[in-house]
């Protein structure tokens, strides 16, 4: 019991940290005599217009971090980027890693970052305080539809679903935070279900986290560096 109230003490202060950061307002329902956050997510698509393209400032975004310097000629079409130290409030997650990102090709990436999917420069990379590549155990045509489906996405918004406990994770839906996209990219080609915990675990409510990922049985470590 103790690991658990542990696990939900440190998501609901990342979810704070996130919140805070982001300017997002957050309203308080004291009826029925408890809290209930209730998170206005209204004008979060701040870097994607009207039309679904995305701006210069969200593509001028970059990451934080103290830096690396892990071998980017070992990624291949399809492989996972796992990253700590670009967020606010990075230690507070759960697990090592605290985003994702996919290699789609030609020193590309893309990402479901915190104003909408987008594709960037794999150099990026660099920034992070470690990173690591991850590889998808399935054939290369699965990981090259894989990569085209998320494609798709590039200029949907993001998913703050995952910063309340429960959390939540589709694969067809109208806005995608990062593992999220990684994961659903699989699971919509016919590609392996790259969460470890497919369905509800303490730690990490009903998400598929960038640690998940990582942990799972199909999928495997490259390379690190920190």
């Amino acid at each position: 019991m103790r690991r658990k109230v542990v696990s939900i003490f440190c998501i609901s202060l990342f979810a704070i940290s996130m919140l805070l950061s982001m300017g997002l307002t957050t309203t308080f329902n004291g009826s029925n005599g408890g809290l209930a956050p209730l998170i206005a997510l209204t004008a979060i698509n701040g870097g994607v217009n009207n039309a679904g393209n995305i701006d210069s400032k969200l593509v001028g975004d970059t990451w934080g971090g103290d830096g690396n310097n892990l071998d980017l000629s070992l990624l291949q079409v399809g492989d996972i980027i796992a990253v700590s130290g670009v967020i606010v409030g990075d230690k507070l997650m759960p697990g090592h890693y605290s985003h994702i990102a996919m290699y789609i090709g030609n020193g590309k990436m893309i990402e479901a970052w915190k104003n909408g999917v987008r594709v960037v420069d794999i150099s990026m990379i660099h920034n992070a305080n470690d990173a690591a590549i991850y590889r998808v155990k399935t054939s290369s045509s699965i990981k090259q539809q894989a990569v085209n489906w998320a494609l798709t996405k590039v200029g949907l918004p993001y998913d703050y679903i995952w910063l309340t406990y429960i959390g939540g994770k589709q694969v067809n839906g109208c806005c995608y935070y990062c593992s999220e996209l990684a994961w659903a990219a699989y699971k919509a080609v016919g590609g392996p279900d790259i969460d470890k915990n497919p369905g509800w675990s303490w730690t990490y409510g009903y998400n598929v986290a960038p640690q998940e990922i990582c942990d799972d049985g199909d999928t495997y470590l490259v390379a690190y560096s920190s």
